[in-house]
């Protein structure tokens, strides 16, 4: 390193000396201009933009030689790009010719020796790609970067846990290495090939982890090159494609052909015709643990152009959101949020003047009271399913264990008459498989 530096010191001090005594700046703010009275204007410029750069390079060959570190190489190579300097004699006098003629060798000098400085450099400058210290992981994760062929991938991990490491070419879909229960692990890999690569920790139980990735560049041309960013995106797959994730999800679809119509006479009305209430059978399918309903009420028996499309709505919904967080369809809790989720996502059309009570029976015996007219005060039914006054509105019913469910409509209004479509979905647990896909942006 020091027989390196050394060269380039000297030409540098050397070549600020000459330029210093041939060249005077005046600042314009963020604008430099140079006056040189042996040059043309165009090639002054050129000359004392040069005298700048290499006057910086003396400044941070130093400080990278004091400090080495990825921010100040980084900064000598882009210097490195940067040194060439050619002038047009045409431009200049002799004088001019002959400062162009000694700037242009310094230039050169200089550049040969940032070269191969640089050079020497890359053998050991690793540059950070992933950095977790006191990481809690509970499920895999994956880190996924981008490698030119000819780089070098450093890696290093340690954990107290039981944690296993993979190193995978994702648009190869191979993996490289594997690490399996090591508490600590220190390794490199030279890419073969330019393509997205994958960090991949997969904890048994949950593990604390310190994980550093870093790269070598083969030259100063791949670490110049303009960095390029991943996207990420889950895509539905099937049982036997490249590192498919088996989840269990839900299947979903409509227990009626086309919404269930129901008109609510008001009070007054029901003397003389119809009724004030009614009841809505459910028939459960087999294997069928939750039911979502919408249900529209209004003042007007008129059809909306969203009655029956519920359970489109609801195949779109989950669709756009279970990928968001895996649906673990067995767990209660997990199940009550996505339902939840899914039908936050939907609201039916209300009629701020049109509302009833829905009571929710699982007995035909308590349900046909109701029908009956029996004061629902003496009936079981489910209260905490049950709404009383409401306007439109969804919602869902854990139906497992159930062949049956009854929904009782009344209308307690003495004026007004109700119409109301209900539409029902049965929901059952199924296999899904999907897979992170990465893509070059």
């Amino acid at each position: 390193m020091k027989k390196l530096l050394l060269p380039l010191a000297c030409a540098l001090v050397f070549f600020t000396y000459s330029c210093n005594s041939n060249s005077t700046k005046s600042g314009l703010f963020d604008e430099e201009v140079y006056e040189n009275p042996h040059m043309q204007d165009d090639e002054a410029q050129k000359y004392g933009h040069m005298m700048n750069v290499l006057e910086d390079l003396d400044a941070m060959t130093k400080s990278y030689a004091a400090n080495k570190n990825e921010e100040r190489f980084k900064k000598l190579a882009d210097t490195y790009s940067e040194l060439n300097y050619e002038y047009d004699d045409s431009k200049m006098d002799a004088e001019g010719r002959r400062q162009g003629m000694l700037l242009q060798a310094r230039v050169d000098s200089s550049r040969n020796a940032l070269g191969e400085l640089i050079k020497t450099e890359l053998k050991t400058m690793r540059f950070p790609l992933v950095s977790e210290e006191d990481r809690l992981i509970e499920t895999t994760q994956t880190w996924p970067i981008y490698l030119q062929k000819g780089n070098k991938l450093h890696y290093s991990l340690t954990t107290s846990g039981n944690v296993t490491m993979k190193i995978l070419n994702a648009d190869a879909h191979n993996v490289l290495r594997t690490y399996a229960g090591k508490k600590q692990l220190a390794d490199s890999i030279a890419i073969q090939n330019s393509a997205i690569y994958l960090v991949e920790l997969s904890p048994r139980g949950s593990a604390y982890i310190d994980l550093n990735v870093s790269q070598q560049y083969a030259n100063v041309e791949q670490m110049n090159e303009k960095k390029r960013s991943i996207s990420v995106d889950t895509v539905e797959c099937g049982p036997k494609d490249y590192m498919a994730v088996k989840v269990q999800g839900i299947d979903m679809h409509s227990i009626f052909e086309e919404p269930k119509k129901v008109t609510l006479r008001s009070v007054g009305k029901a003397f003389f015709g119809g009724s004030s209430r009614a009841v809505v059978t459910l028939d459960v399918p087999r294997g069928c643990t939750d039911l979502m309903y919408n249900l529209r009420i209004s003042t007007d028996e008129g059809d909306v152009s969203s009655d029956g499309d519920f359970d489109k709505r609801m195949t779109n919904s989950y669709k756009k959101i279970r990928f968001l967080g895996i649906p673990l369809y067995e767990r209660e809790k997990s199940r009550s949020n996505l339902f939840r989720e899914l039908l936050y996502s939907d609201k039916p059309v209300r009629d701020e003047d049109a509302y009833c009570n829905v009571y929710v029976f699982t007995n035909q015996n308590e349900a046909k009271k109701f029908q009956d007219g029996e004061d629902p005060a003496k009936l079981k039914y489910n209260i905490d399913l049950s709404l009383m006054g409401t306007q439109s509105c969804n919602g869902r019913i854990p139906a497992k264990g159930l062949s049956k469910v009854y929904f009782g409509f009344a209308n307690e209004r003495f004026r007004y008459s109700n119409y109301l479509w209900l539409e029902v979905i049965a929901a059952s647990p199924k296999d899904e498989y999907y897979r992170i896909s990465y893509k070059l942006d």
